[in-house]
């Protein structure tokens, strides 16, 4: 497990945690726009989102990806078991309470109906969490209770590659799970989107939500480190696309309201802003320019992490501005 690996895991899970709680506000916003022309949700559909919510809800209660903490105690904890470096002062990298990510999966998982793409990988992250957790205890209370400094690490040497072997499946567990979770959004919102009727508020609305999501997906590779590459175009494409569905919906604002919706349109614009310099800084080379010239700046954060910081922050401004529904 690499740390770059963890990075990418962290950013997944930092735009899912922000991004999926709109999807219960989208189908709310769109069901009560709707409700006269295509009458109430049945009991079914509403069984469905109850249990696609919370599955939502239970990756939006890791704050940090498994991922990383494994990292975190490769990089920080497992030099020192291994006699490669002393410290006497030793956290434990632990982001949440496996047994109740666990219990809320479970229960999650028991409602109905069926959801055979997001069930299979649940049960596979429900198994993961119940072979780690007995190893994950073991491993915390050595290390809170600072008994490596009385057997000089023995019992972390024994128990290291059960505990490693362990994170590396539930960090994968998640992952998949996170994944399929994604997916489903993804699809529900193209879903909505595209059955929207034209010209509509609804219509740029839930434009704004996919066409962002689209970008940030083209964005995914300079997320992590690695630049935007082939995909530069069609993240330039995406931000014009969204900046249409954003101006549409403050257009269709101000034909009832000559002010229109500024707490919308002042975070696409930075989503805008920030997106539109970072593939300007990626035509100039500014990036690898930088990069470069980084030697003698490498304790300092590079302007390329700093953009990508930015982005994925603007994304998260945009989606919490849309939940809040105020336009």
């Amino acid at each position: 497990m690499t740390l770059n690996r963890a990075c990418k895991s962290l950013i997944r899970s930092l735009s899912l945690a922000a991004a999926l709680i709109l999807l219960s506000a989208c189908d709310d916003s769109t069901s009560s726009q709707s409700d006269h022309s295509q009458g109430v949700r049945t009991a079914s559909d509403q069984e469905e989102i109850q249990k696609y919510n919370a599955y939502v809800e239970v990756a939006n209660a890791v704050r940090r990806p498994y991922a990383e903490d494994l990292a975190t105690y490769q990089s920080v904890v497992k030099p020192v078991f291994d006699g490669k470096k002393k410290e006497d002062d030793l956290l434990f990298p632990s982001s949440s309470t496996m047994s109740q990510i666990k219990d809320n999966l479970d229960k999650a998982r028991t409602m109905k109906p069926d959801m055979a793409d997001i069930d299979g990988p649940a049960k596979a992250y429900s198994d993961a969490l119940k072979n780690a957790i007995p190893i994950d205890r073991d491993m915390a209370n050595y290390i809170e209770s600072k008994a490596y400094l009385g057997d000089k690490s023995a019992h972390g040497r024994e128990i290291q590659p059960a505990y490693i072997s362990a994170m590396e499946a539930l960090a994968m567990a998640q992952e998949n799970y996170d994944n399929a979770i994604e997916a489903k959004d993804r699809a529900r919102i193209k879903s909505a989107f595209d059955n929207a009727e034209k010209d509509t508020l609804a219509y740029f609305r839930i434009g704004m939500v996919y066409r962002i999501k689209e970008s940030m997906n083209f964005a995914s590779g300079f997320l992590s480190g690695s630049g935007l590459g082939d995909e530069r175009d069609a993240f330039k494409t995406s931000l014009d696309q969204f900046n249409a569905m954003a101006t549409g919906y403050d257009d269709k604002i101000r034909e009832q309201n000559n002010e229109g919706c500024s707490a919308i349109m002042s975070k696409a614009n930075a989503y805008l802003s920030t997106g539109r310099q970072i593939v300007n800084r990626t035509e100039e080379g500014s990036y690898e320019k930088d990069k470069q010239q980084r030697s003698q700046f490498q304790m300092m954060q590079s302007r390329e992490q700093e953009d990508a910081n930015s982005l994925l922050q603007d994304y998260n401004n945009m989606i919490s501005r849309l939940n809040m529904n105020q336009c």
